[in-house]
Parts: structure tokens; C-alpha cells; sequence
């Protein structure tokens, strides 16, 4: 577990220094801009399918795993609460989604640097999330992409969470 956490450090410090050379702030938007359009088409398509039916009740060999999911909901409540605190009144506006031309770009940069943690397709699944706990977001998951507002999902992509992998983008 220890070397999982420097690996994950190394990583985030390493991308961290390779993202501040660029000093662009329009990366940032676009980037986020990508997210959110991906964040909300997931939304949206889970609106029009059937509610799917809940699973029997774990067996007891599961309990670790739902030991592990009933922490990460914790994490995932204390951090929104965290954020209507911290965003106040902004939390619930509405954010733009950009042009065509900087939705393909925040494409690009989505692969570049946040596949290797997200995935290519944003489930959560990408090669560097093998070590990491919690598991990186699965922007498909259609409770977790419209768990935190619109503007909370970017102070998060911006400020970094605490308490996991998640690094901070502020800086690019």
C-alpha cells in the first residue's frame, strides 16, 4: 500500500511539473469543458433507459467490498457537502460547455493527461488506476456523474480531493 501512495505522489508531482511548464489557462477550460460534455451526455442517455432491477443482498464473502463502497460514498458526501460550503450560492450555476473547437480540444487533453488514471472512455479504468484507492471516478456511472454540480466537478478537477489520487489542476 505504501508503494502505491509513492507511486502515486511520484505521479501526480511528475505530471504536475510537465502541465506548469505549459502555463496555459485555456487548457484548463477546455479540459474541463470535455469532462462536463462527457459527464452530461452520461447523464442524459441514463434518463432515457429502464431503471434496472437492485441485486440480491451481498453474500458474506463481499463484505470487504461493500466495507469499500460504503467508504467511498462517505468520501463522496463529505466531499460535496465540502463543496457547498466552499462554493456557496455557486455550486448549482450552470456552466457553459464552450465551443466545438475547445470541446476537441479539452478531448485531447483529457486523453493526454487524465486517461492514464480515468480511461480513454472516462470509466474509471485506465492503467494507472490499478494501485490507486479509491479507484479514479467512472464519469459512465450515472450516479456518480451527476452526484457533484457542474461547478463542484470543476473545483474539484481544479483544487485536486483530498484523500485520493486526485491531483490538483489549478496550476496548468
Amino acid at each position: 500500500m505504501k508503494k502505491s501512495k509513492q507511486y502515486g505522489e511520484f505521479f501526480s508531482h511528475t505530471l504536475c511539473k510537465l502541465l506548469r511548464t505549459a502555463k496555459i489557462e485555456f487548457v484548463i477550460i477546455t479540459a474541463l469543458m470535455y469532462a462536463l460534455l462527457m459527464l452530461t451526455s452520461c447523464r442524459n442517455s441514463e434518463k432515457n433507459q429502464e431503471q434496472i432491477e437492485q441485486t440480491p443482498p451481498q453474500q458474506k464473502g463481499k463484505e470487504n467490498d461493500n466495507n469499500k463502497h460504503n467508504d467511498h460514498s462517505e468520501l463522496m458526501n463529505e466531499t460535496r457537502e465540502w463543496l457547498k460550503q466552499e462554493l456557496d450560492e455557486k455550486y448549482n450555476q450552470p456552466v457553459s460547455l464552450g465551443t466545438e473547437e475547445q470541446l476537441a480540444q479539452g478531448k485531447d487533453i483529457f486523453i493526454k493527461y487524465c486517461a492514464t488514471c480515468h480511461g480513454s472512455d472516462g470509466k474509471g479504468d485506465g492503467p494507472g488506476a490499478t494501485t490507486l484507492q479509491p479507484k479514479p471516478a467512472d464519469f459512465t456511472d450515472p450516479e456518480h456523474s451527476s452526484f457533484y454540480s457542474n461547478q463542484g466537478r470543476m473545483y474539484l478537477i481544479k483544487k485536486g480531493m483530498k484523500g485520493t489520487a486526485m491531483a490538483a489542476w489549478e496550476n496548468i
